[in-house]
């Protein structure tokens, strides 16, 4: 009877075991959206929650969108690090540099870190000056050999008001675990000009917006010649090892 038990037991152990092993090993793939404060200067841009208690380096997952392995996740943070034009540059040609750790899951550690590996430059021109008006485009330029990641529009209404800017920015990277590519298109929404934006950047050495991304995680693709292993075959493989460790037991307690 106690041989039993302990066969129960040591059953539901360890394939629970099995399958927490299976779940921290599963590649992330899905689309998720965060939402934020973010702070621009010439040479960094870094990031903290938009309200209280206004933690850095933090963004909020939002409720809707969230589809693969962010499901469940609304209302939870993630950890997103601050970036320099030094590690994380932009260039006027397309030049991936060695992926650096970027975002993390708050609400679930097990799931992979997403690292980035580029920062695109912005597409305008460096058409940043003149008198603000609808249609207006521009990236402008950051001192040294780096580029500007922003795409700045000026958008309706027209005067007296005068246009709002809307900046968007690309980035892309790699999962951690290597299994998984990611993109994620940021957005900016301002009440004035591009030109009063930088203008402040100019003055001030920094401007801070709020901001949302939208990430898209895919799969990569095996290797040739390397067959993704199925769900159903590691879990029977789960099984198999669990069925072996009850014999064993009651072997061990026959011979006792």
């Amino acid at each position: 009877m106690r041989g039993s038990r302990f066969g129960r037991l040591l059953f539901v152990a360890l394939l629970m075991a099995t399958c927490s092993i299976t779940l921290s090993a599963s590649p992330i793939f899905g689309n998720f959206n965060i939402d934020g404060t973010i702070f621009v200067t010439p040479t960094t841009i870094t990031w903290q929650l938009s309200g209280a208690p206004f933690t850095v380096d933090k963004a909020v997952i939002s409720n809707t969108g969230l589809t693969g392995s962010f499901v469940g996740l609304g209302g939870t943070m993630v950890t997103i690090r601050d970036l320099n034009n030094v590690t994380e540059p932009s260039f006027d040609v397309d030049a991936p540099f060695a992926p650096q750790l970027f975002i993390t899951f708050d609400g679930m550690p097990l799931l992979s870190a997403m690292n980035i590996s580029e920062v695109f430059h912005g597409i305008f021109p460096n058409t940043c000056g003149g008198v603000p008006s609808i249609g207006q485009v521009c990236t402008f330029d950051i001192p040294g050999p780096n580029a500007s990641p922003f795409n700045f529009i000026n958008n309706p209404p027209p005067a007296p008001t005068g246009p709002n800017a809307i900046a968007s920015f690309v980035f892309t990277g790699v999962s951690a675990d290597g299994l998984s590519t990611w993109e994620g298109n940021f957005t900016s929404q301002f009440t004035v000009p591009f030109q009063t934006v930088l203008a402040q950047l100019a003055t001030t050495g920094v401007v801070s917006n709020t901001f949302s991304a939208s990430f898209a995680v895919t799969l990569n693709p095996p290797p040739p010649g390397v067959p993704e292993p199925p769900v159903s075959a590691l879990v029977g493989l789960g099984l198999g090892m669990v069925v072996l460790a009850i014999g064993m037991r009651r072997r061990f307690s026959s011979l006792r």
